[in-house]
Order: C-alpha cells, then structure tokens, then sequence
C-alpha cells in the first residue's frame, strides 16, 4: 500500500512496515533442530567407543567421525549466524549461541594435525564431549537441573 507524501512532488513512499521475507537459513535449521541433537548425542557415543588398545581401523573411524561431526556442527553454527540477518548480534544475545560457538571453534582447533597428535589432545576433547548438553536440554525438566549444576559449580570456584 503506498500513501502519498506530504510535499506531493510525485513520490509515493511504502508503509514504515518492511516487507515479509523468508529466512532459508532459519527455515532450514528450524527443519533440522533434532538432527543437530542427534549429532551431539552420536559424537558422545563415537567418543565413548576409545579405548587405550583400540585398533588401527577403530582409530581411523574415530578420527574421520570427530572430523566429519566438528566440521558438520561448524556448519551449523554458521547456519545459526545466517538465521539472525539482518540482525547478527542478535546471534549473540542468546548464552546458547555463546557456548556452541565456544565449543565448535574448541573442537575445530583441536583437529588440527599438530594439536591432535600431542598429549594434550585427550583433555581436549572435553569441547567435543560438552556437545551432549544439547541432548540434556530436549529432555522434558532436565533444563534447571543442569542451569543449576553449572551455577553451583561456577560458584564453587
């Protein structure tokens, strides 16, 4: 609908509404939310699986797994950040989006050659195995028994 404007020089101006446009972003990962906890909970149980005498094979499924599941939930984060245009900072109002953007650059940095090789890796991957707080979150009352287990633990420090 347009309205004529005040100096009527021949311009007509749009209502101050601004037009409905579709986030493919934000459809896409509304459509693959429970995908993304299924992932989480598939990297707890592909890191569950080490063990100190684990094959050769079971190493190479372990490496390309964590590979493939970081490089899939960078993706996602990147999915999420698109989903908040035009607004991006928005992203960053939210303590969930802090905290996945915290462990997928962790989990991604932790693949790197030089890192994965060393022996710190093994107390590393604490980023990956912290994916699984997503799973905790869908089940129905484990909400504020895990806000408040974080709180007690933060405040113990």
């Amino acid at each position: 609908m347009t309205v004529p404007d005040e100096q009527d020089d021949g311009w007509t101006t749009v209502d101050a509404r601004q037009p409905l446009r579709r986030n493919f972003a934000k459809m896409i990962y509304s459509y693959t939310h429970w995908c993304w906890v299924f992932l989480a909970l598939t990297s707890l149980t592909l890191q569950a699986t080490r063990t100190v005498n684990s094959t050769f094979n079971h190493k190479l499924i372990m490496f390309y797994g964590e590979l493939s599941i970081t490089l899939l939930f960078d993706i996602e984060i990147v999915l999420r950040m698109l989903a908040t245009l035009p607004h991006w900072r928005a992203f960053f109002h939210h303590g969930n989006n802090w905290l996945d953007l915290t462990l997928a650059i962790g989990s991604t940095i932790i693949q790197i050659p030089p890192i994965y090789n060393s022996p710190v890796y093994p107390w590393l991957t604490i980023f990956q195995l912290a994916r699984f707080y997503r799973v905790i979150l869908v089940v129905p009352r484990m909400r504020p028994l895990l806000v408040c287990c974080l709180f007690n633990s933060l405040k113990a420090l």
